[in-house]
């Protein structure tokens, strides 16, 4: 190849490039800026009782009763009874106080992109633009928005003729609220178990041993039994009274009143 040859596939080589270049500085530009409003924050309390702890999971029982399952990062530490402690070292009965601040901030996304075109077709509010890349795209606009024609003036999609080289600004804002988490969580350790040990019997008394010099003591003697007592026969008892004095001396006492008796009477007469 000659050395012209070669100057003229580089120009042209360098002409391709300078006009992708070109097309693509002609493409549409987008840029996304972030807008945030004024932020507002709530503040929650949740009190609980560590029922399980296993791995990364946690098992609460809330002070309504309700049980809850907590997935803490590795990074959360717990201070209990002034310690720092982490998920791991946390143990059933421990009494948990979390105090969650949330912070909420609405923020709005607002993405604008630039871009240039040819009209290729308008209707109504739809108008549909060749970019410098070839590509053909549709675009539904308000009433009320304007394009730019050839650097020079404004004008509504209603104003759009075919072959109008046009650039245009799109802006589109999307709203959302952004929430920041801010959980510190304090605790008391349950109290320690107290066995309780078995009460041990107290050592039996040593008897003292008898000094070897003292004699045996005397076997006491045991007691003689005493004798039986004698039961004694009961008299029987008698069946009729006894004979004690005769009715002699009555009749004669009688005899003697009524001798009396008639002895005053006849006195009498």
């Amino acid at each position: 190849m000659t050395t012209t040859n070669r100057i003229i596939v580089k120009g042209f080589g360098l002409a391709f490039i300078l006009s992708g270049m070109a097309a693509q500085a002609q493409m549409p530009r987008t840029t996304t800026q972030r807008i945030p409003g004024a932020a507002t924050t709530k503040t929650e309390q949740f009190h609980g009782t560590v029922a399980y702890v296993e791995g990364n999971t946690l098992v609460v029982k809330m002070a309504s009763g309700e049980i809850r399952t907590f997935t803490p990062p590795d990074s959360r530490r717990f201070i209990v009874d002034g310690k720092e402690l982490t998920l791991h070292d946390l143990k059933p009965g421990t009494k948990l106080s979390a105090t969650v601040v949330t912070t909420m901030t609405p923020v709005t996304e607002r993405t604008t992109t630039v871009g240039s075109g040819k009209v290729w077709f308008v209707s109504g509010r739809n108008v549909i633009l060749t970019l410098p890349n070839g590509e053909n795209r549709q675009y539904t606009v308000k009433d009320n928005y304007k394009f730019n024609i050839e650097g020079n003036k404004n004008a509504t999609v209603h104003e759009l003729r075919k072959g109008m080289v046009v650039s245009a600004e799109k802006i589109v804002e999307t709203p959302h609220v952004e929430l920041a988490n801010e959980t510190r969580v304090a605790g008391t350790a349950p109290p320690p178990k107290v066995e309780v040990a078995a009460a041990t019997p107290p050592p039996a008394a040593l008897a003292p041993s008898a000094p070897r010099s003292a004699a045996p003591a005397p076997t006491p003697k045991a007691a003689e039994p005493a004798p039986a007592p004698v039961e004694e026969a009961a008299a029987p008892k008698p069946t009729r009274l006894p004979m004690t004095g005769s009715p002699f001396p009555l009749i004669g006492l009688m005899g003697l009143l009524c001798s009396g008796a008639a002895l005053f009477v006849r006195q009498l007469r």
